[in-house]
């Protein structure tokens, strides 16, 4: 049975999110502009950090799929492909942060980097206000709220990443 609301509601999120993206895009470029400015290393690197991201969204998907044929996942179908997304965009993120291409010559580091924070903690609470509401978790099965923590964890990752790749080349440098 379909939940139609629900449809419209996660439509409508999700384009309000891209709209709210459009905005902080622009605040985190120096020049305000939408696209981001990278070098052609950078370019070519990004390109590869794609490539790894659409495999590893492949292989989720035709995992998941597999899984799906044989057992019931302990997560409503939105969450699980949630994942596999959020997974491809983490192994992109952290694939450019490590080979030095994924802050773009246009862009405030410092922006950037409190920006990344805040996501993460605001869908971190999020999910945690959930649990204690009894709502991350019911049926037997992980709920929307999951989204928000999958989220906040990936931007944590990537946070992670980014304070290690800064450490290592600091020690390079010294």
């Amino acid at each position: 049975m379909y939940n139609s609301a629900r449809m419209i509601g996660v439509t409508i999120g999700i384009i309000v999110g891209l709209i709210i993206a459009i905005f902080i895009i622009r605040y985190v470029n120096r020049n305000k502009k939408l696209t981001t400015e990278y070098d052609e290393m950078q370019k070519q690197i990004r390109g590869e950090g794609y490539k790894y991201a659409f495999y590893t969204v492949m292989i989720l998907e035709a995992i998941l799929c597999v899984l799906t044929l044989g057992m019931v996942l302990p997560a409503e179908p939105y969450v699980v492909h949630f994942f596999a997304i959020f997974v491809g965009i983490t192994v992109q993120a952290c694939y450019c942060i490590w080979k030095g291409a994924y802050i773009g010559q246009n862009t405030n580091l410092q922006r950037y980097i409190i920006l990344m924070a805040v996501v993460s903690v605001l869908n971190l609470f999020s999910a945690f206000m959930a649990w204690r509401a009894g709502e991350l978790f019911a049926d037997g099965k992980f709920q929307a709220p999951t989204v928000n923590l999958l989220c906040g964890l990936m931007f944590a990752a990537i946070g992670i990443v980014g304070l290690a790749k800064k450490v290592t080349d600091r020690e390079e440098e010294a």
